[in-house]
């Protein structure tokens, strides 16, 4: 066969398969940012469930519910914030008890707005709880105190009227004719005495100790009830919280005897100052009264208060009438040099007295008025107590 017929009679070549091109991988560094993104989430979440759960695990017992609802609360909210299970409020239980099934659902579904209000409402109850708790306590305390103070003025009666009758009882036996039956009544007689008082002596060991403490719980709850009423123009207590002090002092004076100093204060033409330069300069007229107050009675437990509208007042725990006397004299001074510096300067006026023994809250503040009145009397700008 020619070489040409050989040509034509050779089959065709098998076709040549083509691959089709790869697929292109995705580039590695958005694989990176997506798990750095799936791990930034996931320890939101964790941190989002525990700071759910810490407010299950420190809540407290109240009047509206119990720390261990609280608590089952919580363990709701946390499971369904970070892993989507069934609303902890919307969704119920089945018949036996078990939490509802997830229903799926990604973030953009899951309640945040509600687990807020459950925080939220938490709190606020628990403050409400603690703040009324608080009131009661420091109510109860000065109760205790009051009834302390009446009881030791009862005991002291039933003392004497003891003392009394020992002594009539010991006459009586001793003008008995049989010299048996007055030994025997005299030797009764003194194991009576030294019995009365030895129980004496540890009443006033115990009252003494409970005392102590009452002192130091009463300094500081007697400045925790300060925060809350003070006077809006000068940040000084109001006329409430000073009457309060002053029958806590009474009260404890009465326990054991603690020296006590009152102060009443009034600045002098207060209202011709209002009337010739306006309200806006007697305002400030009180104020630096009050700075003074400030700047001259400094001791921790002193209790300073705007009690009227030109009147102050100022208690002086452990503080003696010389004492007392000596720093008023130095505080009207004070404010009479700074009268003088100034075109709008004002004095005020002291009276001074100590409380007494037995002596009621009414009483000692009368006393300390009428001092305040012999000081006005005299000129103003002075000093005047009452023993």
């Amino acid at each position: 066969m020619s070489p040409v017929r050989q040509w034509f009679a050779r089959k065709p070549p098998l076709p040549v398969a083509v691959e089709p091109p790869p697929v292109p991988s995705p580039a590695p560094e958005r694989r990176d940012a997506e798990a750095d993104a799936d791990v930034a989430v996931g320890r939101m979440l964790d941190a989002i469930g525990a700071l759910t759960q810490l407010i299950g695990q420190y809540a407290h017992d109240t009047d509206a519910r119990s720390a261990d609802d609280v608590r089952a609360n919580a363990d709701r909210w946390r499971r369904h914030l970070t892993t989507g299970l069934g609303h902890p409020t919307r969704d119920d239980a089945d018949d036996a008890g078990h939490e509802p099934a997830a229903r799926g659902g990604g973030l953009q579904e899951r309640d945040w707005e509600g687990v807020v209000r459950f925080a939220s409402a938490e709190r606020h109850a628990e403050h409400a709880y603690v703040t009324r708790a608080m009131e009661e306590l420091r109510s109860t305390v000065w109760t205790l105190v009051h009834g302390l103070h009446e009881a030791m003025g009862a005991e002291a009666a039933a003392g004497r009227a003891s003392a009394t009758v020992a002594r009539q009882l010991h006459a009586t036996v001793s003008d008995a004719p049989p010299e048996a039956l007055r030994d025997a009544a005299l030797a009764a007689v003194g194991e009576l005495g030294t019995l009365i008082a030895r129980r004496e002596r540890e009443r006033e060991q115990q009252i003494a100790e409970l005392g102590r403490e009452i002192s130091k719980l009463g300094a500081a709850l007697e400045e925790a009830r300060r925060e809350g009423a003070t006077d809006p123009l000068t940040g000084l207590g109001n006329r409430r919280a000073f009457d309060a002090a002053v029958a806590h002092a009474t009260a404890l004076h009465g326990l054991w005897g603690q020296r006590m100093c009152l102060l009443l204060i009034d600045v002098d033409l207060l209202k011709q100052l209002n009337d010739r330069e306006g309200h806006a300069a007697g305002d400030a007229a009180l104020q630096r009264v009050a700075a003074q107050l400030a700047r001259t009675f400094l001791g921790r437990t002193d209790v300073l208060a705007r009690i009227g509208g030109d009147e102050f007042a100022v208690l002086l725990r452990d503080t003696t009438l010389e004492d007392g006397a000596r720093l008023a004299e130095r505080f009207v001074a004070a404010v009479g040099a700074a009268r003088d510096a100034a075109a709008t300067g004002v004095s005020v006026s002291v009276g001074l007295a100590a409380l007494r023994s037995d002596e009621t809250a009414a009483a000692w503040h009368g006393r300390a008025d009428a001092a305040l009145y012999a000081a006005k009397a005299g000129g103003r700008g002075r000093v005047e107590r009452d023993g």
